[in-house]
């Protein structure tokens, strides 16, 4: 993650640099992307790209992080607004991570951190390190689930929200058409009702 040095910069300069790192990680994947094209976007020296970041991964991981606090958010007001029902926020979360990639025009930096997550089996969040979780899975409506153990509430949250993520990324990399791959996606979530709700 970020050193110090970057979070005691100006908003201004900050979000200049997150605008250049999303504009190289937007432009090829995270492993071919260059650290020369984000410091002319950010109009910064080599030197101070090391003082705010260990490297290009740590940047990497950065924007990630950035994207999964943002999606943890929208998982909690969905959950609220849907009385926990994690199953009818599966849709609803596939249908804004469409929007914003169409809406800000980012689908190749959406499509490159879910290919990442995939990669390095990334979860949107993690019960030891993350307290979102926590407060997540307090959000959900239990008593409409199947629950036999303890670890049946995490794993039916991760298969839920693998199956959303595999889905949004079958549209932003054109595997299919959103129609295509929101019907593909009502149908799974139909078959994982069967077997994880009361």
């Amino acid at each position: 993650m970020p050193k110090d040095t970057f979070y005691n910069l100006s908003d201004e300069k900050r979000k200049k640099i997150e605008k250049a790192l999303e504009k190289e990680f937007s432009r090829t994947t995270f492993e071919k992307s260059s650290i020369s094209n984000i410091i002319e976007a950010a109009d910064i020296p080599r030197g101070s790209f090391y003082q705010y970041f260990e490297d290009k991964e740590d940047a990497e991981k950065y924007i990630v992080q950035k994207y999964i606090l943002k999606e943890n958010a929208l998982f909690k007001k969905f959950l609220k607004e849907n009385n926990g029902d994690i199953f009818k926020i599966a849709i609803k979360v596939f249908d804004y991570i469409i929007s914003e990639t169409q809406k800000k025009n980012k689908n190749n930096l959406f499509a490159n951190i879910l290919q990442d997550m995939r990669k390095n089996n990334i979860s949107i969040f993690s019960e030891e390190d993350n307290k979102d979780f926590k407060e997540i899975k307090d959000e959900i409506d239990t008593s409409i689930l199947n629950i036999k153990n303890i670890n049946d509430e995490k794993y039916i949250i991760k298969i839920i929200f693998l199956v959303v993520r595999t889905s949004a990324f079958d549209v932003i990399r054109k595997k299919a058409t959103i129609e295509e791959a929101r019907e593909e996606l009502e149908k799974q979530i139909e078959i994982l009702k069967r077997g994880m709700k009361k």
